[in-house]
């Protein structure tokens, strides 16, 4: 792989893929794999139960099939691997051409699944064109001059701000290439293993085996049907009575029971966290969080241990991040995060001003300290009891927490764009390589940013952190970068209290043992499914 020789291509985690249950034995595992293999069932259907349908099917951000819940219909340029890695995948190779362009040379002997061949055209019309439609190009800053096919393998791609950030932005499922002609949103056409048969809103979606697949793994069952089922508690169930093969995925409190029942259990390395954004711009009644004092109070309201060993179980960490620690190498120290210490934050609330009531609820003169948490993102199930913790909680020194559930992404997505809450909580996940993905697609307000316009008029806080975060995108040294990005994220999360860290996240997949060769990731929208197979 070429590229500019001092850019580290990596996000380095520390991933490796716990399997509950396995074997010891090397050579006694080895054996158990062959004689899986050997009773796999080629004609086999994998019924897969996820979350809530989040396909978008209208307008340049259109991705049935691929975002979220990512069926491996359309494949990207580059691969991230699950230790977050990047491989070669559509693209063969790249390089960095100052000063501001990178130049992809495309796999040769690739086709379609409709038969049309992959080459740089198809690349620019079915990824970059299409990506230059959205608002502000994507993370990738597409624009609509910025391809430019060199020659039929190879394309130039200039984005329209300096960013040396492209290749780790460009695994994003939602930077795939489709077909010439292909209808992001009602048929996607791709040259993954995997080819789109159907699609119902809110029931399921349908793909089979791609004959034709260019790749040196064809899929290992026939068909996989992906249903929806918003609530943890009807995955589980749908699991244990047979209704699907593989929960994706399932939460903390489940694990026990599963392995119990004989399931398998698998659980992805860290990627995800648990965090709330605060209302730092708010007005009229929701102005309480404007005052950082109040912010950090409510930060040192959380006991993470007991949440953490009770509520969940022990099924998730105590990093206080939104980028998972592994990738900031030993820059990860310098973000501090909250300290459970009620009796300081009971001080911080005294001093800003809001004393006690009759009803330990304090006040200040006739207004309550009375704050609206919006629970959706990206669901509100996928948080279960974490709100109810959190209330009780934070009325143990004085705040009233008001919770507010939405019922799907668009709802959401007002509730922020209306600035209806006080406190957001939200599951992110870190989705490609580029560490400082979340921070600059959320929270930084500059032309380089993501173009998250959604959460910066509430949590972005401007100042200090965008001059920090800055130079991320010109970075060269992949340690200097860590060190941006953490020094950023202490602005964030330590100084302005923005953003309110509760855990670290992992993935948790339940399956029966049939399942074979499924592979967790830590970004779970980046799981390949052409190695997995059923037993006959």
């Amino acid at each position: 792989m070429r590229t500019l020789r001092s850019i580290t291509l990596v996000a380095a985690l520390a991933l490796v893929a716990t399997a509950c249950g396995g074997s010891s034995n090397k050579n006694e595992t080895a054996t158990q794999t062959t004689k899986a293999a050997a009773a796999a069932n080629p004609n086999a259907e994998l019924k897969v139960g996820v979350a809530a349908d989040q396909y978008v099917t209208s307008g340049p951000d259109s991705n049935v099939g691929v975002y979220p819940n990512n069926t491996n219909v359309v494949e990207t340029l580059i691969l991230l691997a699950p230790d977050y890695t990047l491989k070669p995948l559509l693209a063969e190779s790249w390089e960095f051409r100052p000063p501001n362009t990178w130049r992809f040379h495309i796999r040769k002997g690739v086709t379609f699944s409709d038969g049309q061949p992959l080459n740089a055209q198809a690349v620019k019309t079915g990824l970059f064109d299409r990506v230059a439609k959205r608002t502000g190009g994507g993370t990738i800053k597409a624009g609509p001059n910025s391809a430019v096919v060199v020659d039929d393998y190879t394309i130039d791609f200039t984005p329209t701000v300096n960013n040396l950030r492209v290749p780790e932005q460009i695994v994003h499922p939602q930077n795939g290439v489709y077909a010439p002609g292909a209808d992001p949103a009602s048929k996607p056409v791709g040259t993954g293993p995997f080819t789109f048969v159907e699609y119902r809103p809110k029931e399921l979606i349908t793909v089979q085996r791609n004959p034709n697949y260019w790749g040196p793994t064809k899929a290992g069952v026939a068909k996989m049907t992906f249903r929806f089922y918003p609530e943890d508690t009807a995955r589980r169930l749908a699991l244990q009575a047979g209704d699907i093969d593989l929960a994706f995925q399932i939460a903390g409190p489940d694990v026990k029971g599963l392995k119990s029942q004989g399931l398998n259990v698998l659980t992805s390395p860290v990627g995800a966290y648990e965090a709330m954004y605060a209302n730092i711009h708010g007005t009229g009644a929701r102005d309480i969080l404007s005052d950082v004092n109040v912010r950090k109070a409510v930060g040192m309201s959380i006991d993470r241990q007991q949440l953490i060993s009770g509520v969940l179980e022990g099924q998730a960490t105590p990093d206080q991040t939104v980028v998972p620690p592994g990738s900031l190498g030993p820059s990860a120290s310098t973000i501090k995060g909250f300290t459970f210490d009620p009796n300081q934050a009971k001080t911080l609330l005294d001093q800003a001003g809001w004393k006690p009531g009759s009803d330990g609820i304090r006040a200040k003169g006739d207004k309550r300290l009375h704050l609206i948490m919006i629970a959706g993102f990206p669901t509100a199930a996928v948080h279960g009891p974490i709100p109810t913790f959190i209330q009780s909680q934070l009325k143990n020194v004085g705040i009233e927490l008001e919770i507010q559930t939405t019922s799907d992404d668009a709802s959401y997505t007002a509730a922020l764009t209306d600035k209806r809450g006080d406190l957001y909580l939200e599951q992110g996940n870190q989705n490609d390589a580029n560490v400082a993905f979340l921070p600059s697609l959320l929270f930084y307000t500059g032309p380089e940013g993501g173009g998250g316009s959604s959460y910066q008029p509430i949590v972005a806080p401007g100042g200090k952190f965008d001059e920090l975060l800055k130079p991320v995108f010109t970075e060269p040294d992949h340690a200097k970068l860590q060190q941006e990005v953490a020094d950023a994220m202490h602005q964030l999360i330590d100084v302005d209290a923005a953003v309110i860290p509760l855990n670290g996240v992992f993935r948790i997949y339940g399956m029966k043992t049939s399942v074979q060769g499924f592979t967790p990731h830590a970004s779970f929208l980046n799981v390949r499914w052409e190695g997995v197979t059923v037993t006959a």
